[in-house]
């Protein structure tokens, strides 16, 4: 019932510039996130927070596309920012490296 409404809401940007993985990623995010989504909304059912089939089919689907939808921008920083992740990975391994190398040297 509510699946077209968030469809409309969590629409994503382009990750891949390509139309087949554009649509591929989300729905594969959304397929994998079904059953993490429905232990989540029956727990809200066990806890009493929810008692209705219609507040169980919208949270089931907020949870399930607000997550798709973070997880899409969370991709997409990544991709965006890949240059500067990996420089920041690599001097944290080097100063980490040294620190751990100054510390052997002085015992």
């Amino acid at each position: 019932m509510y699946e077209l409404l968030f469809e409309l809401l969590f629409q994503t940007e382009p990750v891949f510039n390509n139309f087949f993985l554009d649509w591929l990623l989300p729905a594969a995010i959304v397929f994998f996130l079904y059953d993490f989504t429905f232990g989540i909304v029956g727990d809200m059912y066990d806890f009493r927070f929810i008692k209705s089939r219609e507040a169980g089919s919208f949270f089931h689907w907020l949870i399930r596309y607000g997550l798709m939808w973070i997880i899409v921008h969370v991709i997409i920083l990544i991709r965006d920012n890949i240059k500067l992740i990996i420089s920041f990975s690599v001097i944290t391994t080097v100063i980490v490296f040294l620190i751990f190398l100054i510390i052997k040297i002085r015992k």
